[in-house]
């Protein structure tokens, strides 16, 4: 089993009454994830951060993650928000947390990227692998542009792939209103779906080393000329 340890962060509220469902949750992560990912990388450990910020968490789902290095993963809760016990009930904190442990598995290798293209491709592995150890088909975030608005999506993306800089919280978050939502997660998410199809034997549990360029140089054309067919 995968070595995730715990801990609670509580100067900002106590999460006493979710203690035992969170840790449960972590616990049947690992057994989902057991086996599924190389031995090196599941005999590495991971702490797992819990804490508890009202306000700073995806509204949508009252919770949040985030890694930013190799075996350190954060999971932002707010129980104070409408959707939180619902999001909890039916499995997004497993969800985020397998994303983000995929994050962490990554950091060992190839690491997250610093490019536009880069991050794509890392994010679109993390929600592919949530949906190889989870089951379904991604996330709202992985389905938002709307089939009118990917030519121009795509076409403003291909510019900036390999830029040294480029608008993260544009790409990702909505903080620029001229892109759609979470329009980052969506192209990520179907350039490595449309990456999988073309290589059966492939899946993202084996893929935390594979560099960004692999995957954008064979999926990126047929992934362009499938959706603007269908537009």
């Amino acid at each position: 089993m995968l070595d995730l340890r715990v801990h609670f962060l509580e100067a900002d509220g106590s999460l006493a009454p979710w203690r035992d469902q969170i840790l449960s949750v972590v616990r049947e992560t690992a057994e989902r994830i057991r086996g599924r990912v190389p031995d090196l990388e599941a005999a590495a450990p991971v702490d797992i951060i819990i804490e508890r910020r009202p306000g700073e968490v995806i509204p949508e789902l009252g919770l949040t993650g985030s890694c930013y290095r190799r075996g350190l993963v954060s999971l932002t809760l707010d129980p104070e928000n409408d959707n939180f016990e619902t999001s909890l009930a039916s499995g997004h904190l497993l969800r985020t947390l397998t994303h983000e442990l995929h994050h962490s598995f990554r950091h060992a290798t190839c690491g997250y990227g610093s490019k536009l293209g880069e991050a794509l491709v890392t994010e679109g592995l993390a929600d592919a692998f949530d949906a190889e150890i989870n089951g379904g088909d991604g996330h709202a975030w992985n389905h938002a542009i709307a089939a009118a608005d990917w030519a121009g999506v795509l076409e403003r993306a291909e510019r900036q792939l390999w830029a040294e800089t480029y608008d993260h919280p544009g790409w990702f978050y909505g903080a620029d209103r001229s892109l759609p939502r979470w329009a980052g997660y969506t192209i990520g998410y179907h350039l490595v779906k449309t990456y999988l199809a073309a290589n059966p034997d492939a899946c993202p549990s084996r893929m935390t080393a594979t560099p960004a360029s692999v995957v954008i140089g064979e999926a990126w054309v047929p992934l362009r000329a499938r959706l603007l067919a269908a537009a």
